[in-house]
């Protein structure tokens, strides 16, 4: 498992003695001689001539490397006009990133495989335009490289900025390596910047967290004890001492507690509006098995999927027991690859792929000749940018389908248990005929939307009209839909079986969900009729008292 450190160098002194440290004999010499492209620096040790696990790249002599790094430096500030003397060079000054990449020794590698991952990775990141120097250290139970990479550029003369999304870049760089080496890399699934994804996610992921959570145990607690005593089995703490209640995830790195009125406008997560919910409850899951059936929910949810594309073998530059690599170009002269983990992937007999990922997944886009252009891109993205460059057919699970789903699992739960006639089944009626308007509005907006996608493919048929009066509608009709003559009709008639497929999947789910809520309805108007039936004995009861 390789697990990436990053340090800046600002001394001149610490430069020297860095570079002097990682090169030292004792932990970087191996038991042979190693045939290497590498050149490695060669070595006599008790009468037997090894190797010595150090490279550089554009520096002639890695024992000289610290050296062969400030007369660039020198250079790049005689030619920049900056002060050349060592003193004034270091003020506020970055002169070299010091890099050490760690491994697990169940990572089972070599140590000139450990050394490559790192010479690799350096040169990603790097662009292959700034001197560096990597040792392998054998010295401590574990493979670890040491890498010292000149801050200014061999060409340009100018500073590698070392920037925010910078550490990500490099991590994601040694994953792909160390992945493609047969090493165990860390699950950075919840890392990706998980929105600028990183920003949001710090900020964000927690409220979706507790209010998945809490919703949970708004339908499986009968009052506030109960509520408190589950939410600890959901490592979620709840404190209602206060004017506000506060939240805060246990198995999270969450540092402050959140507030009610922050995951909720309307209170929904209010003392008032928990005890009135929970008031409503008759039958829930028990406290034994409460963490068992959320995992299992979760689960459920982590394995749903809103969009699927076949991808073809040609697209696919590496396959890993972890994943695959996808070649794409993102943008204008800007390719490179993107993983796709093994469990969002099913290989076909055929060697082609199906993807099946959500529209808000993040994805690394790592452009091996330019780092600066690595970048996060949502689900979404990912999917049209494959299918365009394969032609493939994108098919879309309308979100509605899952939450209809959902509905119909809480159903047949209450059913089960003979609860048909109480608060929990009436709310339970009024998010079902919010759901179904949901869905039917959903349905309307994709027929609304084939029948653009109609009108446009129709009007740049008909710009090649031999009739001019045609011609020239068609030309209105795209001006005001605002489509540009020259999109590939091919495209549109691609999107309209794509919308078509989503639009049938979500009517045939709709139509069986119709036919559960009539069920629903009818158990509905029994209990009001027995409702009715026990109130009318009851008033003809207390008038016989009378």
């Amino acid at each position: 498992m390789v697990v990436t450190k990053v340090k800046q160098i600002k001394s001149v002194n610490k430069l020297a003695d860095g570079i002097k440290y990682i090169e030292d004999g004792a932990k970087t010499i191996g038991t042979e001689l190693i045939d290497s492209d590498l050149n490695f620096p060669v070595k006599v040790v008790d009468g037997q001539i090894v190797s010595q696990l150090v490279s550089g790249n554009l520096v002639i002599d890695v024992e000289s490397a610290y050296s062969e790094f400030m007369m660039l430096k020198q250079l790049a500030n005689l030619e920049k006009g900056r002060p050349i003397n060592n003193e004034e060079l270091v003020k506020n000054d970055v002169l070299a990133h010091h890099i050490i990449q760690s491994f697990s020794p169940e990572d089972n590698l070599t140590p000139e495989q450990v050394h490559e991952i790192g010479r690799k990775t350096a040169l990603e990141l790097t662009g292959g335009s700034h001197q560096f120097v990597i040792a392998t250290h054998m010295d401590k139970g574990h493979l670890h490289n040491h890498i010292y990479i000149n801050s200014t550029n061999s060409v340009t003369l100018n500073k590698f900025r070392w920037q925010k999304g910078t550490k990500k870049a490099l991590e994601q760089i040694s994953d792909k390596y160390a992945d493609l080496a047969g090493a165990k890399i860390l699950d950075r699934q919840n890392q990706f910047g998980h929105k600028e994804y990183s920003a949001y996610q710090k900020e964000n992921v927690f409220k979706l967290e507790i209010k998945s959570r809490l919703e949970f145990l708004l339908k499986h607690s009968t009052n506030l004890s109960d509520f408190q005593e589950k939410a600890k089995a959901l490592n979620l703490a709840v404190d209602f001492t206060g004017k506000y209640v506060k939240y805060k995830l246990l198995d999270k790195d969450q540092k402050r507690n959140t507030r009610d009125r922050t995951l909720s406008k309307k209170g929904r997560y209010s003392l008032e509006q928990i005890e009135e919910r929970l008031a409503k409850n008759e039958i829930v899951y028990p406290l034994e098995s409460i963490k068992s059936e959320y995992d299992k929910l979760q689960a459920e949810k982590a394995e749903d999927f809103e969009i699927r594309v076949k991808i073809e073998p040609w697209q696919v530059e590496h396959e890993t027991d972890t994943g695959i690599y996808l070649q794409m170009q993102y943008g204008i002269a800007n390719k490179g690859t993107v993983k796709i983990p093994s469990r969002l992937v099913d290989r076909q007999e055929d060697g082609s792929f199906d993807v099946f990922i959500k529209k808000s997944d993040f994805f690394y886009f790592i452009n091996p000749d330019n780092s600066a252009s690595n970048k996060f891109m949502k689900g979404s993205t990912l999917i049209n940018q494959l299918a365009y460059e394969s032609g493939e057919y994108i098919l879309t699970k309308n979100p509605n389908i899952s939450k209809l789903d959902l509905l119909v699992k809480e159903y047949n739960y209450l059913v089960s248990h003979g609860v048909s006639d109480s608060d929990q089944f009436h709310e339970l009626h009024d998010r079902f005929l919010g759901q179904i308007e949901e869905t039917q509005e959903s349905l309307d907006r994709l027929d609304e939307k084939v029948e653009r996608l109609n009108k446009i493919a129709s009007a740049l048929e008909d710009i090649h009209a031999d009739n001019p009066i045609d011609a020239k509608v068609a030309y209105q009709i795209l001006e005001e839909l605002n489509i540009s003559p020259s999109v590939n009709p091919k495209e549109i008639e691609k999107q309209v079986v794509e919308v078509s497929i989503e639009r049938k999947a979500l009517k045939e789910k709709f139509d069986s969900i119709v036919k559960d809520f009539t069920q629903y309805e009818k158990l509905e108007k029994n209990a009001q009729a027995r409702r009715q039936d026990k109130y009318l004995q009851e008033k003809q009861d207390e008038e016989m008292k009378r």
